[in-house]
């Protein structure tokens, strides 16, 4: 199943993909645009992969995410998905943030922050996609804040690796959302600019991985989180993630920040996971 299982992955890696591939004298073609990849070669074998991977992004935004689904079945893409709601507690009477967060349950009926985490996978399963997105239910007059949120897509480290070794070639994005996080190997960060967004607005980040290792099927596990954050002071936010630990967040100044993680049981460790066996058909 692992795609140049043969491939020293404790090598330099000077020679990357994109390196080979200009190396072989292939041409790059550029994709422009919101979600998709920056770079896809012609030679590459999933140039329909990430093709379709472009379109279902653009439906997403037309359309909304269950027609994205529907495409990509067509597509003959292979996927499972969990949806969960940012679970937010409250201490005491106290609210829990200036965004006023109305649902603190976590039900779906109303839900401030809305989580859709999606693995899918071609038909060889040799690409595999950690895709999450989230729908802001925000009341009347309400608004995000300082510094901007974070969200993450990360991985067990020894059984999957980035597809492409450029950031901007792996990963896609919506508005809003920017990756942030390239000096590791367990995944991507993503910086939110949620005091941008609307009531209602859908936003989204992805990455494309590989599965590599000696690792079962279960093994090979993929997580997500949305890091919530919320101040008074000036202050801006950066973001990195590793495994097992997930989501890190620093500030620009020493000041105090509240922050909420998912915490899909409002615990803040409840994390949304899928593993390859339930992306991948036999």
């Amino acid at each position: 199943m692992t795609r140049n299982s043969d491939f020293d992955r404790d090598s330099d890696r000077s020679l990357n993909r994109r390196n080979a591939l200009k190396a072989l004298g292939t041409a790059g073609a550029a994709i422009t645009g919101t979600g998709v990849l920056g770079t896809v070669s012609a030679a590459d074998p999933h140039r329909k992969y990430f093709a379709a991977q472009e379109a279902a992004n653009e439906i997403r935004e037309k359309q909304g995410r269950q027609a994205m689904l529907r495409f990509l079945d067509k597509q003959g893409i292979n996927y499972e998905t969990v949806r969960k709601p940012m679970v937010v507690e409250r201490e005491g009477d106290d609210d829990v943030s200036t965004n006023e967060f109305d649902n603190v349950d976590g039900s779906f009926s109303d839900c401030d922050i809305c989580l859709d985490f999606t693995l899918y996978t071609n038909s060889s399963s040799t690409i595999y996609t950690i895709d999450m997105e989230w729908t802001y239910d925000l009341e009347v007059g309400d608004y995000g804040q300082q510094p901007n949120d974070g969200a993450a897509l990360y991985y067990t480290d020894s059984c999957w690796d980035y597809y492409f070794q450029s950031l901007s070639d792996t990963t896609y994005t919506s508005s809003y959302v920017t990756p942030e996080d390239d000096n590791n190997n367990d995944g991507v960060a993503f910086s939110v600019d949620d005091v941008s967004a609307s009531d209602g607005d859908t936003l989204y980040c992805g990455l494309n991985i590989e599965p590599i290792g000696d690792c079962s099927y279960g093994q090979r596990e993929v997580f997500g989180q949305y890091l919530h954050n919320w101040t008074d002071v000036d202050v801006t936010s950066s973001f990195g993630v590793s495994f097992p630990a997930g989501i890190s967040v620093s500030y620009s100044v020493d000041t105090e920040v509240n922050q909420e993680k998912t915490g899909t049981e409002g615990d803040g460790d409840t994390l949304m996971t899928l593993d390859q066996s339930e992306a991948t058909l036999d």
